[in-house]
């Protein structure tokens, strides 16, 4: 009896391997993530690993564990790079109002091991242009040391690290020196971003012929490794912009006239209350110039689908187009509805559970949608049987996702407590000058990260 048991056992414990192992998805096993903020896990204004949300609920990070495999992330401390956004209810009245959104410190976190190779390469703030911007250890130490600091650089630093060739890198340069098996590419929302933040369909970093030579650039940069990349969804679908709802009812001119502002037209969730009722109408995002931002936006993604057609030719690479801009959209017109008794649950607008406290990123449950969204792009175009997240289960978990200051209607103008302008127009500005102003406590960290190894 005793021996059976014992065969019985090993039995059991072969065939829980084998499972596991049938399970776990190989091409996916050593995949690196190329892209910017939206899949580095940042929200609510920060980089934490586990926050509101945090790296550890990254849409990269939702895909790993659904495939069974590791993706090592370059994870920040508490209370993150920068602080991440809260509500401050001030006055106890358990509504949300102007001012009670805000960073609840000013110190920033490390990165919590910085031995660690990672594979999630995703840099806050990155665009076509900069993600082949260089950086290395002289650069960084040049910057804190020399009194010029560069948030921007540091944040960087952090998260691609110290080569072990102490050369220089950038995202591509090191996803060749990972050898990854599998490429997650999602990048170009910063060139489009300053449309809505700065409430100007004008305020692109690039056209969209440059921005395709661009993307092309970036893919052929890459390894010759089966690919998903994302499109890039409408800025103005995220709720850092509100409806003028009645607040506005007319804008100033430069010339001193005033003009109607429609209940529908777009705002800053930001904007300076001083400036209200009449604000200039250089902040208001009319319907015509909402419209003529979509249309640009599918300029730009019929470029990132011609370059992923061509250099998946060109270089006889299997890649996946990701539709997160037809998904985005869907999301803003229908919501979704978790329970399905006929009305969403969730929603594109501020606190409705897919952006976080920022108006700009997702929360953990937005996430999960996104991770869902590769997923069957993936399962589709290579054949893999991935699971889909359970997206009820993930929001049932998630503070954002039913928050008791959920407003009724808009959220009130000045919403941020903390930023020194009338909006968000330089959102990422912001978050690199709290980097930099942190420089001494980072310098000393970071010393100590280049005594061992120079």
């Amino acid at each position: 009896m005793k021996t059976l048991s014992t065969c019985l056992l090993a039995a059991v414990v072969v065939f829980a391997t084998t499972t596991a192992d049938a399970a776990r998805v190989k091409r996916l096993r050593r995949m690196v993530v190329v892209g910017d903020s939206l899949l580095s896990g940042f929200g609510s204004g920060g980089l934490v690993a586990k926050g509101r949300p945090g790296q550890i609920d990254s849409a990269p990070a939702f895909i790993a564990r659904r495939a069974r495999v590791a993706l090592p992330q370059p994870l920040m401390s508490s209370p993150g790079v920068p602080a991440q956004y809260v509500i401050v209810d001030a006055n106890r009245n358990g509504v949300l109002d102007r001012g009670e959104v805000r960073r609840p410190t000013s110190s920033v976190g490390f990165r919590s091991d910085t031995d660690q190779r990672v594979r999630n390469l995703a840099v806050p703030g990155e665009d076509s242009a900069s993600v082949f911007e260089t950086v290395s250890a002289a650069d960084v130490a040049g910057s804190i040391f020399g009194g010029n600091v560069d948030g921007r650089q540091i944040l960087k630093f952090l998260i691609l690290g110290i080569p072990s060739h102490g050369d220089s890198v950038s995202q591509p340069s090191l996803a060749r020196d990972l050898h990854p098996s599998f490429l997650l590419v999602w990048l170009g929302n910063n060139d489009v971003l300053p449309m809505a933040t700065e409430t100007n369909p004008d305020a692109t970093t690039v056209g969209a012929t440059e921005f395709g030579s661009r993307f092309r650039r970036l893919l052929n940069a890459l390894p010759a490794v089966g690919m998903a990349v994302a499109n890039l969804p409408d800025p103005t679908r995220a709720p850092v912009l509100r409806r003028a709802a009645g607040e506005v009812t007319a804008c100033r001119m430069p010339n001193g006239q005033t003009q109607p502002v429609a209940a529908d037209d777009l705002l800053s969730i930001d904007l300076d209350p001083q400036s209200l009722p009449t604000p200039p109408c250089g902040k208001v995002l009319d319907s015509a110039e909402q419209a003529f931002i979509h249309t640009k936006i599918a300029a730009y993604n019929a470029e990132v689908a011609a370059a992923v057609t061509d250099v998946g030719q060109s270089r006889g690479i299997n890649i996946a187009l990701v539709d997160v801009a037809g998904a985005v959209d869907d999301l803003a017109a229908h919501g979704v509805d978790l329970d399905n008794n006929g009305t969403p649950d969730l929603t594109t607008r501020y606190l409705g559970g897919i952006f976080s406290l920022d108006g700009v990123h997702p929360t953990r449950t937005g996430q999960a949608l996104i991770a869902n969204l590769f997923i069957d792009a993936i399962n589709t175009r290579f054949g893999e049987q991935i699971p889909r997240v359970d997206v009820a289960r993930v929001a049932s978990r998630d503070r954002l996702a039913h928050s008791r200051f959920r407003p009724s209607g808009e959220v009130p103008f000045g919403l941020i407590g903390d930023t020194e302008n009338d909006d968000l127009a330089s959102f990422f500005d912001d978050v690199f000058g709290r980097i930099a102003d942190q420089a001494s406590s980072l310098g000393r960290r970071i010393r100590r990260i280049f005594n061992r190894f120079f």
